[in-house]
């Protein structure tokens, strides 16, 4: 049987396709992105699409939520002055809206590595459309060109589930590695070409480094960018389109990073993954994946449950819960067992994770949502 990729490539030139398949969003044309050397890219925009057709509204004590217990913790989280957007959504309608420090519902903004988790998604997309067998696929096998005459053989170890659980091995320090990348004609290169400090599988080491490899191993996977890929698969049917898009010099489009998205399209997608993948009737992310990405895959410590892939565990207030943590405050948190997807931005101020934001996020859930919902 050809390749998905190949049955794709002619069913689009036989004209089989339906016209809004084969077009790709502008963003996914390198031609129209503005080219930029240093590895974090901006290119915020408005959204220029509506998508209140897409949304139920309630209120808060329409959805089990104590407006008396809630508020106060609402009105604290007003103080920020770098806050831009919170979300609450409670059995899949929106039960409040804000936008702060004149930001809008319209506004994009660089969700930085929350990008990531979306990126697991496009992974095990790929894995059912038989572009990738499986998370042990070698990353040699679909990057050959990038492994020729390895000197260390534990590199030629290195699988898909390496790098989304951050035990790729490298020797990458987060928020410093990144200003090596600047100026460099090809990042995949250079990141693959780290010296290995440990086995591959055995140590966490966070890296939005090899998050970008993994985007190249998924367009050369699919003979399609992430970008389209994400588009076509993901996002589309999420009636999600980002609003920027960063890319590499070999023009790979940035994987887990520098990409732009409103508040509500990041809302969207954690009501996929609280509906185990599903939108509307179509199941877009298989709910196997769904469930082992938000599984913990290692105990890294520092207060979360674990890790899974691209996407932190925590336990809080004996709920469980998961989350897509991006630098700066971009913040979507899920609580299955709550029905409950919080979402929370923040002015894009550095590339540094800003702790202090998501410690103000769970505070909140801990201290007013889950008493509100149990009635204090």
């Amino acid at each position: 049987m050809a390749p998905l990729s190949l049955l794709l490539t002619l069913l689009l030139a036989a004209g089989v396709m339906s016209t809004s398949a084969q077009e790709s969003p502008a963003v996914c044309d390198i031609s129209e992105i503005p080219r930029q050397s240093r590895f974090y890219q901006r290119g915020n925009a408005p959204d220029d699409q509506t998508d209140d057709d897409l949304w139920q509204v309630s209120t808060l004590s329409g959805q089990g939520i104590d407006p008396d217990i809630l508020l106060p913790g609402l009105s604290a989280l007003q103080q920020s002055r770098t806050r831009q957007s919170f979300i609450l959504l409670r059995n899949g309608k929106i039960v409040y809206e804000q936008y702060f420090n004149g930001s809008y519902a319209e506004d994009s903004n660089n969700v930085a590595s929350v990008s990531k988790s979306m990126l697991s998604a496009l992974v095990g997309i790929a894995i059912v459309q038989g572009h990738i067998t499986s998370v042990e696929d070698l990353l040699a096998d679909h990057l050959p060109q990038y492994f020729e005459g390895a000197s260390d053989p534990r590199r030629l170890e290195l699988t898909i589930r390496d790098l989304l659980t951050m035990t790729h091995g490298l020797e990458w320090r987060e928020n410093e590695s990144e200003r090596l990348l600047n100026r460099r004609n090809d990042w995949v290169r250079e990141v693959l070409s780290l010296p290995v400090i440990n086995k591959p599988g055995t140590v966490f080491n966070y890296s939005t480094g090899v998050s970008h490899v993994l985007s190249a191993l998924l367009t050369e996977a699919t003979g399609l960018s992430t970008c389209e890929f994400a588009h076509r698969y993901l996002l589309g049917p999420l009636g999600i389109e980002a609003e920027f898009w960063g890319v590499d010099p070999q023009g790979y489009f940035t994987g887990g990073h520098s990409v732009s998205f409103t508040a509500r399209e990041i809302a969207r997608f954690g009501l996929l993954y609280l509906n185990e993948g599903s939108w509307q009737g179509e199941q877009l992310a298989p709910g196997w994946w769904v469930a082992a990405s938000t599984t913990p895959r290692l105990d890294i410590g520092n207060n979360y449950a674990g890790y899974g892939y691209y996407w932190w565990l925590n336990r809080i207030s004996s709920y469980y819960m998961f989350s897509a943590l991006g630098a700066g405050g971009q913040i979507l948190h899920v609580i299955p067992d709550l029905e409950i997807v919080l979402v929370t931005t923040h002015g894009f101020a550095g590339n540094a994770r800003d702790y202090a934001e998501e410690a103000e996020s769970y505070q909140f859930i801990r201290d007013y949502l889950i008493p509100a919902i149990h009635g204090g």
